[in-house]
């Protein structure tokens, strides 16, 4: 249950490992819930606690790791060495005893920095905030001032203890008591998310190897088109970028089970949903929702595309993510009895995740060094063997396929697949 993103620095302008790492935990130190790791309550208390974790514990989350890079062009301008190592950052589990989060700079053969991978647990952030935390790492700064050294060093932080029983339980019973008080509005939103997740004609995924186990380990493949030519695409169409996208994913996994002799009735997307117009790294957290987008498994692509557009409709006006209001309570008893990673283990309600966040139109900046290409990566548990993760970057649009590598041993094929996709719906 991880975020994260690879950040591709220019190759004419690395910066020194040193700067980088300073550079990081100072601007980390600016957002409040980095520094602070989840500690469990007693009985009665309520639901775990972020306590402050202390800055020698902070510092531990940058570490570094020398890659070797080949000449860019396997993956659209990306090393494969920074996607794998990025891959095996974001697949490795997290020690619930510290902040969730980790960075690692990717250092070339010379000592630089080359990239630097980013992963996030999913209870810390979802989409919108970690776009909001990058931003904050990134250079906000005027031209010249290329290694932050303007900024004063953060005070150093001492670990802090859970707070005292009574008062963890006086706050969650009075959270339980807003609870009720908001129990009309909590109606409404089980209602919108009841229309979101389409549960007035539930069915079952068509069973297919997309649908199977898969093992700890991931392999990143990138897909990339102009954003101002699907833009473009979309608007002719009458159709939005995330519904090019969504068409242009599920033309991909259609040829790749015709390429294995199978093939579906249907295709069911899971489409993530935020209730936030945009994200902030001073609260983080998850509002998101999610909604079933199913497509016909057909290789006509206007007819998956309308399709699309026809489902689009669950998610219009304020309404937005409240499919939240079923599925955080449903998640939360599952864990509760230790049955949620059964349950995502044979789930058979989608078949693919397909995760779209607007990024940044302008080049990014990190310790003076232009950021050339940022790869968003989001790892779902369970027995989805790929999934896709969206980011528009710079009037790029970048789609990352996260891929179980034994169960998916064509992702480099499929990735091809879907940038074919990308350009040529509506040709």
């Amino acid at each position: 249950m991880a975020i994260g993103a690879l950040l591709v620095l220019d190759n004419h302008d690395r910066p020194p490992p040193q700067r980088v790492r300073s550079l990081l935990l100072r601007r980390a130190a600016t957002v409040p819930r980095l520094g602070q790791r989840l500690v469990a309550t007693p009985p009665g208390a309520g639901r775990p606690v972020w306590v402050e974790a202390g800055t020698d514990e902070v510092a531990r989350l940058v570490d570094e790791l020398p890659v070797t890079l080949e000449t860019p062009g396997d993956a659209d301008g990306v090393a494969r060495a920074l996607l794998d190592a990025t891959a095996d950052l974001v697949a490795g589990r997290l020690p619930l005893d510290r902040p969730l989060w980790r960075a690692r700079l990717l250092l070339d053969p010379t000592g630089l920095v080359a990239g630097v991978a980013l992963v996030a647990h999913h209870v810390l952030a979802d989409g919108m905030g970690g776009l909001a935390v990058l931003g904050t790492l990134a250079d906000g700064i005027p031209a010249g001032s290329v290694d932050g050294e303007r900024e004063a060093a953060e005070p150093s932080r001492r670990p802090a203890a859970p707070p005292a029983y009574l008062e963890l339980a006086r706050d969650a019973w009075a959270s339980r008591l807003r609870g009720v008080r908001r129990v009309g509005r909590t109606a409404r939103a089980v209602g919108a998310g009841t229309r979101e997740l389409g549960l007035r004609r539930p069915r079952l995924a068509d069973r297919c190897s997309l649908l199977g186990p898969t093992g700890r380990g991931r392999r990143l493949e990138v897909a990339t088109a102009d954003l101002a030519g699907v833009r473009s695409t979309a608007h002719e169409l009458g159709a939005s970028v995330n519904d090019v996208v969504v068409t242009a994913v599920t033309g991909a996994l259609v040829d790749l089970l015709a390429r294995r002799g199978e093939r579906v009735d249907e295709l069911v997307v899971s489409v993530p949903v935020s209730r936030r117009a945009q994200g902030d790294a001073g609260s983080l957290g998850n509002a998101t929702g999610v909604v079933p987008v199913r497509v016909p498994g057909v290789a006509d692509a206007a007819m998956r595309l309308r399709a699309v557009v026809g489902e689009r409709s669950r998610v219009r006006g304020a309404g937005r993510g409240g499919s939240a209001a079923l599925l955080t309570p449903a998640f939360r008893a599952l864990a509760a009895v230790g049955a949620f990673q059964a349950f995502v283990d044979h789930q058979r309600l989608v078949h693919t995740f397909v995760t779209n966040v607007r990024g940044p139109t302008g080049r990014l900046r990190l310790a003076g060094a232009e950021v050339t290409h940022v790869v968003p990566v989001a790892v779902n548990p369970g027995n989805v063997v790929v999934s896709f993760d969206v980011l528009s970057y710079a009037g790029e649009l970048v789609v990352t396929l996260v891929c179980d590598p034994d169960a998916v041993p064509e992702s480099a094929w499929l990735a091809g697949q879907v940038q074919r996709g990308l350009r040529g719906v509506g040709r």
